[in-house]
Protein backbone atom coordinates (compact mmCIF):
# COMPACT_ATOMS: atom_id res chain seq x y z
CA UNK A 1 0.00 0.00 0.00
CA UNK A 2 2.58 2.28 0.90
CA UNK A 3 4.66 1.49 -2.34
CA UNK A 4 1.69 2.42 -4.46
CA UNK A 5 1.33 6.04 -2.92
CA UNK A 6 5.10 6.50 -3.06
CA UNK A 7 4.49 6.03 -6.87
CA UNK A 8 1.28 7.93 -7.09
CA UNK A 9 3.32 11.00 -5.76
CA UNK A 10 6.40 11.06 -7.70
CA UNK A 11 4.60 11.95 -10.76
CA UNK A 12 2.87 15.18 -9.03
CA UNK A 13 6.08 16.15 -7.74
CA UNK A 14 8.02 16.18 -11.12
CA UNK A 15 4.85 17.66 -12.68
CA UNK A 16 5.14 20.65 -10.10
CA UNK A 17 8.91 20.90 -10.75
CA UNK A 18 8.36 21.34 -14.07
CA UNK A 19 6.02 24.23 -13.45
CA UNK A 20 9.01 26.16 -11.55
CA UNK A 21 11.03 28.72 -14.08
CA UNK A 22 13.69 31.16 -12.46
CA UNK A 23 12.77 34.55 -11.79
CA UNK A 24 14.11 37.08 -14.14
CA UNK A 25 15.72 40.15 -12.68
CA UNK A 26 13.37 42.65 -14.10
CA UNK A 27 10.43 40.98 -12.24
CA UNK A 28 12.58 40.83 -8.74
CA UNK A 29 14.51 43.90 -8.94
CA UNK A 30 13.11 47.31 -9.38
CA UNK A 31 14.57 49.23 -12.55
CA UNK A 32 17.59 51.93 -12.03
CA UNK A 33 16.02 54.00 -14.92
CA UNK A 34 13.82 57.47 -13.55
CA UNK A 35 10.77 59.06 -14.93
CA UNK A 36 12.19 61.64 -17.84
CA UNK A 37 11.75 65.52 -16.41
CA UNK A 38 9.26 67.61 -18.74
CA UNK A 39 11.84 69.39 -21.11
CA UNK A 40 11.94 73.36 -22.13
CA UNK A 41 12.58 74.44 -25.64
CA UNK A 42 15.09 76.37 -26.40
CA UNK A 43 13.72 79.31 -27.17
CA UNK A 44 11.44 79.51 -23.98
CA UNK A 45 15.19 78.82 -22.23
CA UNK A 46 16.84 81.60 -24.07
CA UNK A 47 13.80 84.17 -23.43
CA UNK A 48 13.82 83.35 -19.54
CA UNK A 49 17.61 83.42 -19.38
CA UNK A 50 17.53 87.20 -21.17
CA UNK A 51 14.96 87.91 -18.70
CA UNK A 52 17.30 87.34 -15.75
CA UNK A 53 20.31 89.22 -17.44
CA UNK A 54 18.03 92.52 -17.63
CA UNK A 55 17.01 91.60 -14.05
CA UNK A 56 20.88 91.88 -13.39
CA UNK A 57 21.70 94.86 -15.13
CA UNK A 58 18.48 96.77 -13.81
CA UNK A 59 19.54 95.66 -9.98
CA UNK A 60 23.08 96.19 -10.93
CA UNK A 61 21.78 99.71 -12.34
CA UNK A 62 20.13 100.80 -9.48
CA UNK A 63 22.84 99.80 -6.93
CA UNK A 64 25.67 101.88 -9.29
CA UNK A 65 22.84 104.88 -9.20
CA UNK A 66 22.66 104.57 -5.07
CA UNK A 67 26.20 103.89 -4.51
CA UNK A 68 27.01 107.69 -6.80
CA UNK A 69 23.76 109.56 -4.82
CA UNK A 70 25.41 108.24 -1.69
CA UNK A 71 28.94 109.53 -2.81
CA UNK A 72 27.37 113.14 -4.18
CA UNK A 73 25.47 113.37 -0.61
CA UNK A 74 28.51 112.71 1.00
CA UNK A 75 30.43 115.11 -1.02
CA UNK A 76 27.87 117.93 -0.65
CA UNK A 77 27.60 117.61 3.01
CA UNK A 78 31.36 117.97 2.89
CA UNK A 79 31.01 120.92 1.01
CA UNK A 80 28.67 122.03 3.62
CA UNK A 81 30.56 121.58 6.35
CA UNK A 82 34.11 123.05 4.48
CA UNK A 83 31.54 126.00 3.98
CA UNK A 84 30.35 126.60 7.67
CA UNK A 85 34.23 126.28 8.60
CA UNK A 86 35.23 128.84 6.35
CA UNK A 87 32.72 131.13 7.94
CA UNK A 88 33.44 130.34 11.22
CA UNK A 89 36.57 131.52 10.64
CA UNK A 90 35.64 134.72 8.85
CA UNK A 91 33.62 135.58 11.85
CA UNK A 92 36.27 134.94 13.90
CA UNK A 93 38.98 137.30 12.03
CA UNK A 94 35.60 139.85 11.26
CA UNK A 95 35.63 139.97 15.40
CA UNK A 96 38.77 140.29 16.36
CA UNK A 97 38.62 143.18 13.48
CA UNK A 98 36.07 144.71 15.34
CA UNK A 99 37.40 144.17 18.60
CA UNK A 100 40.65 146.06 17.66
CA UNK A 101 38.55 148.83 15.48
CA UNK A 102 36.71 148.97 19.21
CA UNK A 103 39.83 149.32 21.48
CA UNK A 104 41.17 152.05 18.78
CA UNK A 105 37.76 154.01 18.44
CA UNK A 106 37.60 154.10 22.43
CA UNK A 107 41.84 155.36 22.62
CA UNK A 108 40.16 158.02 20.01
CA UNK A 109 36.84 158.78 21.72
CA UNK A 110 39.20 159.85 24.66
CA UNK A 111 41.71 162.03 22.63
CA UNK A 112 38.23 163.54 20.95
CA UNK A 113 36.70 164.35 24.42
CA UNK A 114 39.98 166.14 25.44
CA UNK A 115 40.29 168.11 22.52
CA UNK A 116 39.98 171.58 22.55
CA UNK A 117 38.82 171.48 26.39
CA UNK A 118 42.21 173.79 27.28
CA UNK A 119 40.56 176.50 24.87
CA UNK A 120 37.14 176.18 25.41
CA UNK A 121 37.68 176.63 29.16
CA UNK A 122 39.93 179.90 28.32
CA UNK A 123 37.16 181.42 26.28
CA UNK A 124 34.57 180.32 28.84
CA UNK A 125 35.73 182.32 31.56
CA UNK A 126 36.36 185.11 29.06
CA UNK A 127 32.81 185.30 27.86
CA UNK A 128 31.72 186.12 31.50
CA UNK A 129 33.62 189.62 31.10
CA UNK A 130 32.48 190.24 27.48
CA UNK A 131 29.60 191.52 25.70
CA UNK A 132 27.53 188.69 23.99
CA UNK A 133 28.63 190.32 20.54
CA UNK A 134 31.76 189.19 21.94
CA UNK A 135 30.89 186.22 23.35
CA UNK A 136 29.65 184.90 20.24
CA UNK A 137 32.22 185.34 17.73
CA UNK A 138 35.00 183.51 20.29
CA UNK A 139 32.21 180.53 20.78
CA UNK A 140 31.84 181.01 16.91
CA UNK A 141 36.22 180.94 16.15
CA UNK A 142 36.01 177.42 18.69
CA UNK A 143 33.67 175.99 16.27
CA UNK A 144 35.77 176.70 13.58
CA UNK A 145 39.07 175.60 14.89
CA UNK A 146 37.59 172.60 16.91
CA UNK A 147 34.62 171.35 14.84
CA UNK A 148 34.75 167.06 15.92
CA UNK A 149 35.37 167.95 19.14
CA UNK A 150 32.63 166.88 21.57
CA UNK A 151 32.84 170.41 23.24
CA UNK A 152 31.61 172.11 20.08
CA UNK A 153 28.23 170.85 21.24
CA UNK A 154 28.93 173.41 24.73
CA UNK A 155 30.06 176.23 22.75
CA UNK A 156 26.83 176.35 20.31
CA UNK A 157 24.92 176.37 23.32
CA UNK A 158 26.44 179.07 24.72
CA UNK A 159 26.07 180.62 21.50
CA UNK A 160 22.77 180.11 21.50
CA UNK A 161 22.57 181.45 24.76
CA UNK A 162 24.00 184.57 23.90
CA UNK A 163 21.29 185.25 20.88
CA UNK A 164 18.55 185.18 23.82
CA UNK A 165 20.21 187.53 26.21
CA UNK A 166 21.23 189.88 23.23
CA UNK A 167 17.57 189.59 22.20
CA UNK A 168 16.80 189.73 25.84
CA UNK A 169 18.54 193.54 25.76
CA UNK A 170 17.25 194.72 22.48
CA UNK A 171 13.70 193.91 23.37
CA UNK A 172 14.49 195.91 26.34
CA UNK A 173 15.24 199.17 24.33
CA UNK A 174 11.68 199.22 23.68
CA UNK A 175 10.50 198.28 26.54
CA UNK A 176 7.00 200.15 28.35
CA UNK A 177 4.72 199.96 30.46
CA UNK A 178 2.06 197.82 30.54
CA UNK A 179 -0.57 200.85 30.73
CA UNK A 180 1.14 202.05 27.90
CA UNK A 181 1.06 199.42 25.54
CA UNK A 182 -2.46 199.61 26.11
CA UNK A 183 -3.44 202.65 25.32
CA UNK A 184 -0.94 202.32 21.81
CA UNK A 185 -3.32 199.44 20.85
CA UNK A 186 -6.56 201.23 22.08
CA UNK A 187 -5.40 203.75 20.17
CA UNK A 188 -4.80 202.09 17.08
CA UNK A 189 -8.20 200.22 17.23
CA UNK A 190 -6.66 196.57 17.42
CA UNK A 191 -9.33 195.80 20.36
CA UNK A 192 -12.53 196.60 18.54
CA UNK A 193 -11.22 195.83 15.03
CA UNK A 194 -9.69 192.63 12.94
CA UNK A 195 -6.28 193.25 12.12
CA UNK A 196 -3.67 190.86 10.39
CA UNK A 197 -1.41 189.18 12.10
CA UNK A 198 1.90 191.34 10.53
CA UNK A 199 0.08 194.54 10.66
CA UNK A 200 0.17 193.68 14.51
CA UNK A 201 3.81 193.02 15.01
CA UNK A 202 4.50 196.21 12.85
CA UNK A 203 2.27 198.13 15.61
CA UNK A 204 4.29 196.14 18.34
CA UNK A 205 7.74 196.84 16.38
CA UNK A 206 8.80 193.77 15.57
CA UNK A 207 7.62 190.12 15.35
CA UNK A 208 7.12 188.12 19.27
CA UNK A 209 9.47 185.66 20.52
CA UNK A 210 6.66 182.66 20.73
CA UNK A 211 3.06 182.09 19.94
CA UNK A 212 0.31 179.62 21.04
CA UNK A 213 -2.59 179.06 19.13
CA UNK A 214 -5.95 178.44 21.67
CA UNK A 215 -8.03 175.31 22.06
CA UNK A 216 -10.91 176.06 20.88
CA UNK A 217 -12.28 175.12 18.22
CA UNK A 218 -15.12 177.58 17.38
CA UNK A 219 -13.10 180.76 17.34
CA UNK A 220 -9.30 181.46 16.27
CA UNK A 221 -7.77 182.31 19.56
CA UNK A 222 -3.75 182.86 19.32
CA UNK A 223 -1.35 184.13 22.32
CA UNK A 224 2.00 185.93 21.81
CA UNK A 225 4.49 187.03 24.16
CA UNK A 226 7.25 189.48 23.59
CA UNK A 227 10.14 188.91 26.31
CA UNK A 228 10.86 191.87 28.28
CA UNK A 229 8.18 193.84 26.81
CA UNK A 230 7.10 195.55 29.98
CA UNK A 231 8.92 198.09 32.01
CA UNK A 232 7.74 197.38 35.74
CA UNK A 233 8.19 199.48 38.80
CA UNK A 234 12.51 200.02 39.68
CA UNK A 235 13.20 199.36 36.51
CA UNK A 236 11.82 195.67 36.27
CA UNK A 237 11.41 193.33 33.06
CA UNK A 238 8.28 191.51 32.32
CA UNK A 239 7.09 189.53 29.40
CA UNK A 240 4.22 191.33 27.77
CA UNK A 241 1.24 188.92 26.54
CA UNK A 242 -1.32 189.54 24.18
CA UNK A 243 -4.19 187.58 23.55
CA UNK A 244 -6.95 187.79 20.07
CA UNK A 245 -9.68 186.31 19.01
CA UNK A 246 -10.67 186.10 15.37
CA UNK A 247 -7.85 188.73 14.87
CA UNK A 248 -9.42 191.24 17.84
CA UNK A 249 -7.56 192.02 20.70
CA UNK A 250 -9.12 190.78 23.81
CA UNK A 251 -6.48 191.34 26.59
CA UNK A 252 -3.13 192.60 27.55
CA UNK A 253 -0.67 191.05 30.36
CA UNK A 254 2.29 190.14 31.75
CA UNK A 255 4.40 187.38 33.48
CA UNK A 256 7.61 186.98 34.72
Amino acid sequence: MKNKTFLLLVPLVLLGCGDLRPVSNSETEPSDTLPSEPTVALAEHERLLSEERQRAAALQAELARSAREREEELASKDGVIDALELQILELKTNLEAYRKQAKDSKVSLNELKRLGSVEYKEIYERAKTIDNDSAIALYEEFIAQFPDSPIAGKARSQIRRHLAERKVLENRKNAKTLRTWEIKLKGEGLFVREVGAKDLFEVMGRSPDSSKRGSSSEYKQMTYVWRDYVLGQGGAYFDLVIERTDDVVERLSFSE
